[in-house]
């Protein structure tokens, strides 16, 4: 399997396990001070590992992670049922449609 491909078998993996894990046991995200750690925050930490330590699965993980809460926080989401409305479950499949048909050019980072 090319690394384009196996660079978005992980990404659409997270986000699917993702979305499955938090809808079941939705979880909120640690809070520092008053500041709340979104997984979307973690996402862009581990994509930029990934990217330094030419990673795909970690890669594949951060921006899954990332644009999985994308919508949410576009659309100022703040509770576990924004994040399962129809306008952030539609916006997250067409960032995952816009991420797989820009796999190649995406996946050349970590190259």
């Amino acid at each position: 399997m090319k690394k384009k491909n196996n660079f978005f078998a992980v990404f659409l993996a997270t986000i699917i396990i993702v979305r499955i894990f938090l809808f079941f046991w939705p979880l909120s995200g640690p809070v520092v001070g008053e500041f709340r750690i979104h997984h979307y925050l973690t996402g862009i930490v581990l994509a930029i590992i990934g990217v330094s330590a030419r990673s795909t699965m970690l890669y594949g993980i951060g921006l899954a992670l990332f644009f999985d809460e994308l919508t949410f926080v576009l659309i100022g989401g703040n509770t576990h049922q924004a994040n399962y409305s129809l306008v952030s479950l539609l916006g997250t499949a067409i960032f995952v449609c816009m991420v797989f048909l820009f796999r190649k050019k995406i996946s050349k980072l970590i190259q």
